[in-house]
């Protein structure tokens, strides 16, 4: 086990040191020594430009810039309002692998609420990941900011169960990011009495298109709505639980065809624009998912198969090929006539719509005719990577504090 925040060392006495330090470190819900770490952190990584090819580490600090905790701040004296909120204590978090910053959103929205931290990640090395805690300990090192050192511990391991019950017995809320498998794994490990747990695995997202507004769309809306497909589908190689992995046509046949015979087109046009590369591991990827996906379930080619995106037409997005689905520019592409044909596509592992040409209203009224559990999250066209205080059905300022009751 590795110390890499506050700062990095690989002897345990390190590691025994800086946990005994965040067990007795106190901080206050929205405390001003974290604004005040929050906002360098932000200030940091907005002015350094070789970061601007990793549109994921911005979008993090624009999210925890000074304007955008006082939002933050505000909703949460409005739940304070309901009973006196205080933190939990230690908050464990398990990050994923896969998807660079998501770990920081929670650790960070933790910190807000007063909590000590110790964040798990894995030992996979990543420049993003690599970049983003260089960033971290340099403003962690600065003299104003130990307070905040003291009270969080940045581990790296690879899978271990002991080194994973000792953390988790310090803990008083678990906080477990990863698939199916290392959700049902984690939980089978001990909690203290008193600890809760807040887990996140696998969930799937689409987008929901109407085929009449793509039709009827200019030139520049056209070119905009593409922009906004690329960075839901795009960003994190199609690899976040947020990212679309099936495209729900609503129109005629007649309809959709149009639709897609302007859609797809403008996204290429907005690769081209963006310089993106396809990979050649990626693009095996999705050949090999293809090739599977039709031994499970009737397809139809609505693409080269050398093309990025790979699409493929079904007429559901099956168990099957949820199960087989690689990312990395793989889409499958369904329709419907009307919107309220369509509530029997979704189930459980479906976190997130992004929509574009449906009105508030009629999601909204759509959305009681959902199988239980489906979909918590319905957004415009580009908004899906977007986090939010409010994931996976939880509010993470009360899921990240307790209440008391004085009366």
């Amino acid at each position: 086990m590795e110390l890499i925040l506050p700062h990095a060392s690989s002897k345990p006495d390190a590691v025994t040191a800086q946990l005994d330090r965040l067990q007795a470190a106190r901080l206050q819900p929205f405390d001003a020594r974290t604004l005040a770490f929050l906002a360098a952190f932000a200030e940091r990584i907005l002015r350094d430009t070789g970061l601007r090819s990793a549109p994921e580490l911005v979008a993090l600090a624009y999210w925890f810039r000074p304007a955008a905790i006082e939002i933050l701040q505000q909703r949460y004296r409005q739940l304070a309002e309901h009973g006196l909120l205080r933190p939990r204590g230690v908050a464990f978090h398990i990050a994923p692998a896969n998807v660079d910053a998501v770990f920081v959103y929670s650790w960070f929205l933790s910190l807000l609420c007063g909590n000590r931290n110790i964040v798990r990640i894995s030992k996979r090395e990543n420049p993003n990941r690599t970049a983003l805690l260089a960033l971290l300990g340099e403003v962690m090192a600065r003299p104003e900011h130990a307070d905040i050192a003291a009270a969080n511990a940045v581990l790296a391991y690879a899978r271990d169960d002991g080194i994973t019950t000792d953390l988790s017995a310090r803990c008083h809320l678990r906080v477990v990011w990863g698939g199916d498998t290392t959700v049902r794994h984690v939980r089978s490990l001990p909690l203290p009495p008193l600890a809760t747990e807040l887990v996140f695995p696998n969930r799937s997202a689409w987008a929901l298109l109407d085929a009449q507004t793509v039709c009827e769309a200019g030139e520049d809306a056209l070119k905009q709505a593409a922009s906004a497909f690329h960075n839901d589908t795009f960003w994190f190689g199609q690899q976040a639980c947020s990212s679309p992995r099936a495209v729900l046509w609503i129109g005629s046949t007649e309809r959709v065809e149009a639709a897609r015979a302007r859609f797809w087109p403008a996204l290429d046009a907005e690769l081209a624009r963006r310089g993106a590369q396809d990979e050649a591991a990626q693009l095996a990827a999705r050949l090999v998912t293809a090739h599977q996906a039709a031994t499970e379930a009737e397809l139809t080619l609505a693409s080269a198969l050398s093309d990025w995106p790979l699409r493929l037409m079904t007429d559901s997005f099956s168990p099957a090929l949820r199960a087989h689905h690689c990312g990395y520019g793989l889409l499958y592409e369904i329709q419907r006539d009307r919107l309220d044909d369509s509530a029997g596509l979704f189930v459980a592992e479906d976190q997130t719509i992004a929509y574009w040409g449906f009105a508030r209203e009629a999601l909204a009224a759509w959305v009681g005719r959902l199988p239980d559990r489906a979909i918590d999250r319905i957004v415009p066209l580009g908004q899906a990577l977007r986090f939010a205080d409010r994931w996976d059905g939880h509010d993470l300022l009360l899921a990240f504090s307790r209440q008391v009751v004085i009366e």
